[in-house]
């Protein structure tokens, strides 16, 4: 090690120039990446997802299966990296999520599924689609429409105004538009007239589409100027549309007002949205674009929004936010870098009483390297392609980030405590001394770091990033103490003897310590007692210890998901939203309560009117009095609407609810699948399950999805009756299907250039009956009309609703949320109830799914690699001190560090996640430093007491500011703090115990072995 320090030494004496100006210029660069790096709020919680959505109107969930989504999954499957396939198929829609490993990108993702899709044998006229190029935590913002102006020219202006100017910034993908009526133009045609003419809804909706079209000659010369020649023939008001001729019989024009009434009418509505007291609003979600940056993109959005108020929108039209991602962003920021300052001053704080007075120069060399680590964090996740966020920078312990610093400084200072010269090369020895120890320890500590770079999927995506800004900071730790603790020795005091109040109390606690480690090395045994000892505290503490993937996060907000009859109509539904809304309304601190009912018209969504997912905004959490945390707004949200009967509900929080259907595909924290063939037995077994689930402890909105339910009006067509008459299936089909939904024919362009659909359908009551629908005429081919209950038999029946399919098989879902247990006790226990009570024909199984699925794979893929890297660490460490013996006494600090992290775990009373167990793994190469350096420096002096004697201060030191840096994120209380608490408990218990036991039980040990101890 000195080989390396005097050269880098004298090219700092005899270059400063030039070391400063790379210095500066490193510096520089470190600013620079750090000012551009774009700060998350949260990393991508999962792989590249890409939705193939693809609408078939007015066509039953079995239809759209069997003719759109098969096919389809045949023609998508086998893509590259595609880890999942699951779809989804409704009345008219079908939507199917193909998931991708974590190699793939979401441009190749699309591009490769975009040139499969044309493999796929549809139905004429049906074109699937991808969804926009976004992630489950793409909705960064909402807003309604408010005003005076009505409420389909509120859709109008957020389908061809909004929609466009949102857009145009550079960070939108889509923009979702929700609500309101959709506005078309309507030709009522009357049956009978028709019928005297002669004529068809398919002849009235071809004549249309032909007189609707402008036309373009040349340029004609006239003197010298030139003009261009056009015909108008475009439909442009309601009037033009009645005056189309649609046939000539003798000479006389048949036009639309001869057969017909136009009217303004609107499509059916497939989903509704209110706000607060108002029961039927426009509604407009904003989808950031996969890769950019959210604050920016909020930011450009806030300022179109403006623009668009004061000088676009009538003054009829105002768009109104209620939820803006920045909010959330800004507040887990407020308590990150709360937490980081607040760490980092009280590190500070400890150096300065730490060190003394006189050694002021060497306190603020130490404390440089903290911004100088952070620059390095910066500048190498933007070498390796990562974007830093609030989770992986507010776990950074500053003060584990600057123990080589400390114990390096420490041994400068006492090297020139005890000496009457300033010796360089005598400085230089000591500092080499502590500094290869040290930079092994570090080495070790990046080995602890491959567990946490191996994991997948979701916690891959938490704690990947947050591997690499530890090590980034770690490697800025090691650099640090290069480049500042040989500048700041120039400045130091010599042979001060005179020990400050800081070193006489800590040599009465090496005394204190020293004293205890002696009469315990006196105990026979004590290698084997100790072992024992520890076995069973550890077996304790693990005993019954709650585990989960992850905590959830506090975002401010709730998502309450509500799930009625299947049966329900849009107006029961909206009545059943009004009621919801006002029991929500009566909490204090909710600002907004937004429900949505069913889905949107572009299909993004699969929901039917049974389905009501509410989006509660609420205060800050500084005014939150009626509860403190987000579980307490869940039991007062619970007791609000318990007494609504026949209703379903499901609490989250808005990312969180689409994170964990991204994961599952289920709108559930936890998940239990049934795989099966057919659906009335699907159905039977999820309905099973739940009353087993139901009556599990700590289960909470249990519910299975609805396949069956729905009520169908069938008429089933007569194929010997349909012949006679020299009909075809179809031309019964579109008949009943053009009167229902009528037939699109043109678009008329209005005067802002908006278009609108000209639809086509037959006047008949509304809502029609059966009586209605038999009577309607079909025509032969001979002219002759004879009505569609001729050549079919109506009946009412129950049909299917929803048809789920996952890797090519049929499956139900049961959902439920865990609260007030772990996770994982839950489901051994609810697994093994359904096990012995629900019996499972042949052919069908069942999976565990959502954040039980994700532990299982985590801890499986940590069993694997914790390990193989502890088997490194271990032959690293033999190679260090080619001493068997060492590495066992060092190996000892395991058990010393699991100790204390796993006892705060229980005192903080959180269970044991993947955050946790990472915190477990990072806490093995720290706690590694302390008993090196003790062993080192016991292979120097050959006296446990005497090392320990030197080594004390620095040791506690290093330890202490390590500990007061992770305080503030062990107990921080505020807005996205959830996930790297358990890290920050986790590692701060293991380094309190790891300290006390380094201090007394670890020189008792050493003590017992002839082979290093020497009185």
């Amino acid at each position: 090690m000195r080989k390396i320090l005097e050269p880098w030494i004298r090219f700092q004496r005899n270059q400063p120039v030039l070391f400063w100006f790379l210095f500066v210029l490193f510096i520089s660069y470190g600013v620079w990446i750090a000012a551009q790096s774009e700060i998350e709020a949260f990393p991508e919680f999962t792989n590249v997802q890409v939705q193939v959505i693809t609408q078939y109107p007015g066509k039953a969930a079995e239809e759209v299966e069997r003719q759109v989504t098969q096919p389809l999954e045949v023609a998508t499957n086998g893509l590259p990296g595609l880890i999942n396939q699951r779809s989804i198929s409704i009345f008219g829609l079908s939507v199917i999520t193909l998931t991708f490993d974590d190699n793939v990108k979401s441009k190749d993702a699309r591009l490769d599924l975009s040139q499969h899709l044309g493999d796929a044998s549809l139905p004429d006229g049906v074109k699937p689609g991808l969804s926009a190029d976004s992630t489950p935590v793409g909705e960064i913002y909402r807003y309604t429409l408010t005003g005076s102006a009505p409420l389909d020219e509120q859709r109008l202006t957020e389908d061809w105004t909004l929609e466009r100017e949102f857009k145009s910034i550079p960070g939108v993908a889509d923009v979702v538009s929700f609500g309101g009526p959709t506005k078309t133009i309507e030709i009522r045609l009357d049956i009978t007239r028709m019928k005297a003419l002669g004529l068809s809804i398919t002849n009235v909706a071809q004549s249309l589409g032909q007189n609707h079209a402008n036309a373009g000659g040349t340029i004609i010369t006239h003197g010298e100027e030139g003009y261009i020649v056009r015909s108008i023939g475009m439909y442009e008001t309601p009037q033009s549309l009645e005056a189309a001729v649609i046939t000539t019989q003798k000479g006389i024009p048949v036009r639309v007002r001869d057969i017909g009434t136009v009217q303004v009418s609107h499509r059916p509505r497939l989903g509704l949205v209110s706000r607060n007291q108002e029961d039927d609003v426009v509604e407009g979600i904003i989808l950031l674009r996969h890769g950019s940056d959210s604050l920016e993109t909020c930011k450009q959005i806030r300022e179109k929004i403006e623009k668009l108020n004061t000088t676009v929108l009538p003054q009829n039209i105002q768009i109104k936010p209620y939820y803006d991602r920045t909010n959330l962003i800004v507040r887990s920021s407020h308590t990150v870098f709360h937490n980081i300052i607040f760490g980092i001053l009280l590190v500070i704080l400890i150096l300065w009483f730490g060190f003394g007075r006189p050694y002021w120069p060497m306190t603020v060399a130490v404390a440089v390297i903290i911004p100088f680590s952070l620059l390095m964090v910066f500048v190498g996740l933007k070498a390796l392609g990562f974007t830093p966020n609030l989770i992986s920078l507010g776990a950074v312990d500053f003060g584990i980030i600057i123990e080589t610093a400390i114990f390096s400084a420490e041994a400068v200072i006492h090297k020139l405590s005890v000496s009457s010269r300033k010796n360089e090369e005598e400085v230089v020895k000591a500092f080499a001394n502590v500094l290869a120890p040290a930079l092994m320890c570090a080495l070790l500590l990046v080995i602890a770091f491959i567990p946490i770079l191996s994991m997948q999927r979701v916690e891959g995506r938490i704690f990947r990033p947050l591997g690499i800004t530890l090590i980034t900071a770690l490697i800025g730790g090691q650099l640090g103490t290069f480049l500042f603790i040989p500048l700041a020795w120039k400045n130091l005091p010599i042979g001060l003897s005179e020990p400050s109040k800081i070193d006489l109390w800590i040599e009465k606690i090496t005394a204190k310590c020293t004293d205890w480690a002696k009469r315990i090395a006196h105990m026979p045994m004590l290698n084997l007692k100790a072992g024992i000892a520890f076995t069973v505290v550890l077996v304790i503490l693990m005993w019954g210890m709650g585990r989960e993937f992850l905590p959830n996060l506090n975002e401010g907000s709730l998502y309450i998901r509500a799930t009625a009859p299947s049966t329900i109509s849009l107006e029961a539904s909206t009545e059943l939203a009004r009621k919801i809304r006002a029991r929500l309304k009566e909490i204090p601190e909710v600002v907004d309560v937004v429900p949505q009912i069913g889905r949107p018209d572009d299909g993004t969504d699969v929901n039917g009117f049974d389905n009501i997912e509410i989006f509660v905004s609420m205060k800050p959490q500084e005014e939150w009095r009626s509860a403190k945390t987000i579980d307490g707004f869940v039991e007062i949200a619970q007791r609000q609407l318990k007494d609504i009967v026949g209703v379903d509900f499901n609490f989250s929080q808005p990312i969180k609810d689409n994170v964990d259907e991204a994961i599952s595909g289920v709108k559930g924290e936890l998940v239990v699948k049934v795989f099966g063939p057919q659906i009335p037995e699907l159905q039977k077994i999820g309905d099973q399950i739940v009353d087993v689930v139901k009556k599990v402890p700590g289960a909470e909105d249990v519910g299975a999805e609805e396949l069956l339910g729905q009520p169908e009006l069938r008429f089933k067509l007569n194929r010997d009756l349909l012949a006679r008459y020299g009909l075809r299936v179809m031309d019964a089909e579109d008949v009943l299907e053009t009167a229902l939904m009528g037939r699109t024919a043109s678009k008329l362009v209005d005067e802002q250039g908006r278009g609108i659909d000209i639809v086509v359908k037959p006047e008949i009551p509304n809502p029609p009956t059966m009586n209605v629908l038999a009577s309607l005429p079909v025509l032969t081919p001979d002219g002759a009309r004879i009505p569609l209950g001729e050549v079919s038999t109506p009946a009412l029946t129950e049909g299917v609703g929803k048809i789920y399919r996952e890797n090519g098989a049929r499956r139900i879902a049961v959902k439920c949320s865990v609260r007030g247990r772990d996770v994982v006790g839950f489901v051994n226990e609810a697994n093994q109830k359904i096990r012995n009570t629900v019996k499972m024909p042949d052919k069908y199984h069942l999976e565990w799914s959502g954040s039980f699925e994700n532990a299982q794979r985590a801890s499986r893929q940590l069993m694997f690699v914790v390990p193989l890297c502890l088997l490194a660490m271990i032959v690293l460490l033999y190679s260090w001190f080619k001493d068997w013996l060492k590495v066992f006494f060092l190996l000892w600090e395991i058990p010393f560090a699991a100790t204390g992290g796993l006892l705060f775990i229980r005192m903080f009373g959180l269970n044991f996640s993947i955050s946790a167990a990472a915190g477990g793994i990072v806490l093995l190469g720290i706690t590694f430093l302390t008993g090196m350096m003790l062993i080192s420096e016991l292979a120097q002096t050959q006296n446990v007491w005497r090392a320990l004697k030197e080594k004390s201060k620095s040791i506690i030191l290093s330890s202490s500011v390590a500990i007061i840096g992770l305080t503030p994120a062990a107990f921080s209380q505020g807005i996205g703090s959830e996930t790297a608490k358990p890290f920050a408990v986790m590692i701060l218990g293991g380094l309190i115990s790891s300290l006390i036991l380094s201090l007394i039980l670890l020189p008792a040990l050493l003590a017992t072995s002839s082979k290093l101890h020497h009185e």
